[in-house]
């Protein structure tokens, strides 16, 4: 009987382990991991990238009128609203202009693109961009609670995020917040702390578009064990039954 017993408690130690499997973005143990540090650079405006569909209006006169390209009777189409996807080889194609290098500039930057060429053709152009597919992917510490959230703006913090998401979650550590990031080609982490009232500055970082949050869940340790321990216990329960319902009938 000690034996069984002695097998049992094995099983269930070593389900334990096995704690909060669908937790992601772990630190290695062991390992002195050191996040990047977050600095005025940090909330530096987005830049364009291959895949980004910019939306754009461009008008005349310095935003008083809507460009037209007038054609035959009383048809007309509109050179001066729409939306381009920026391509593979960084740039994207715009009736009358041609194609358009884009990628490694700010929203701002190509703005003053499209006012220079536009104004080949117009009077005083004025034009206003923005990112149409611009999102962040934020996971809440358990694996099956995740969102795309869509950026309504250039200027969105980290804490708007958390806000239109819903809130930090019960057992969500507000102490614990990565934010994934890949600039030149490098992936960066930071980690963001908006635990206690002097650290709300850190909630004003900005975001950009294809950042991953990640809010780190507290462990209920309690919870976790009964949970492995009924998963562990269940096929046991079955085994000793059986093995009673044997010996009962071979009497």
């Amino acid at each position: 009987m000690f034996r069984y017993s002695f097998l049992l408690a094995l099983l269930v130690f070593i389900s334990s382990c096995a704690v909060q499997k669908s937790r992601i973005f772990k630190i290695p143990r062991g390992t002195e991991y050191v996040f990047d540090t977050l600095s005025p650079e940090t909330n530096k405006e987005y830049k364009i990238a291959v895949g980004d569909k910019i939306g754009f209006s461009v008008l005349t006169n310095n935003g008083e009128t809507m460009f037209i390209r007038q054609t035959s009777g009383s048809n007309s189409g509109e050179y001066g609203k729409g939306e381009i996807t920026v391509k593979q080889d960084s740039t994207a194609y715009l009736p009358l202009i041609g194609n358009i290098h884009l990628v490694g500039f700010t929203i701002t930057e190509a703005e003053e693109i499209f006012k220079s060429e536009f104004s080949k053709f117009i009077n005083d152009p004025y034009v206003k961009l923005s990112v149409s597919n611009a999102r962040i992917v934020l996971f809440k510490g358990i694996g099956s609670t995740a969102s795309i959230i869509p950026l309504p703006n250039n200027k969105t913090t980290i804490l708007e995020v958390i806000a239109m998401s819903g809130g930090i979650p019960e057992r969500g550590d507000a102490k614990t917040i990565k934010l994934v990031r890949k600039e030149n080609g490098i992936r960066k982490i930071y980690l963001i702390d908006l635990s206690t009232i002097d650290k709300i500055e850190n909630g004003d970082m900005l975001v950009q578009s294809n950042d991953y949050i990640y809010i780190e869940s507290n462990v209920n340790y309690i919870q976790e064990f009964t949970k492995e321990f009924q998963q562990v216990l269940t096929p046991i329960s079955v085994i000793v039954t059986s093995i009673t319902l044997y010996k009962t009938f071979i009497k």
